[in-house]
């Protein structure tokens, strides 16, 4: 009796030992990042879905120009079972990197970090218009913007090929974005032969018709009162 008893009690320490091997490999190790992207319906910013790319790693996506990246809130899927820190749905600030952590069922963790990026702005590039009458004879415009906000906007005769004085050269805020009123510092303006120091508050807005095309708006002052023209410049 006391050997079957004893029997019993060894078949059930090795039946708990095998039940607990079991039990701790079927825990999972899988701790992987499976997509990253922003939703329209969960950032009012945007409107429509920005895909992430997942590299190792390392995650990146590109939303819209103009965003504000401090305040995304990120869409993350993970792998079943795994858990991630920070949370994901909640807004986050991508103006750095920001780390993700996967920790897996079974304890282990794994480490992403996410870059989020602005696409360049629309207006940057060198834009040149038809011709055009303001009623001092034909001219065409150029317009030459970089992702500075730095802008120069001439005004050529085409008759003769000379600059009209209306000729600026200037700053605006870089992020500034179509269809809003946007002031221009002028800081030279076209005299003669060259450019001359002259400060003066300018209007401009734009709008994006293609990637090649804008349609570009201009105010002598800032307020805005009345645009003094409307042009459409193609990308040269």
């Amino acid at each position: 009796m006391v050997r079957k008893t004893a029997f019993l009690a060894l078949l059930l320490l090795v039946g708990a030992a095998f039940f607990s091997s079991c039990k701790k490999e079927e825990l999972s190790s899988k701790k992987e990042i499976l997509s990253f992207f922003f939703e329209a319906s969960k950032n009012t910013q945007l409107d429509r879905v920005f895909l992430g790319d997942i590299n190792g790693t390392a995650l990146s996506a590109e939303v819209a120009f103009g965003v504000d990246v401090s305040i995304l809130v990120p869409t993350i899927e993970i792998s079943p079972r795994a858990t991630i820190s920070p949370l994901p749905g909640q807004a986050t600030n991508f103006s750095g990197p920001v780390v993700y952590t996967v920790t897996a069922e079974d304890g282990s963790t794994k480490t992403f970090t996410a870059i989020v990026g602005t696409a360049p702005a629309p207006y940057i590039g060198n834009w040149v218009s038809g011709p055009i009458d303001f009623g001092s004879g034909l001219m065409r415009v150029n317009a030459e913007i970089n992702k500075d906000g730095e802008i120069a906007l001439e005004f050529t005769l085409i008759m003769t090929g000379d600059k009209d004085p209306s000729s600026i050269k200037g700053y605006f805020e870089p992020l500034s974005r179509q269809n809003s009123h946007i002031k221009v510092v002028q800081t030279h303006r076209w005299f003669g032969t060259d450019w001359i120091d002259e400060t003066c508050d300018r209007t401009i807005m734009y709008q994006v018709i293609t990637p090649q095309n804008l349609k570009l708006f201009y105010c002598l002052c800032y307020p805005m009162t009345d645009w003094c023209f409307q042009v459409n410049l193609t990308k040269e």
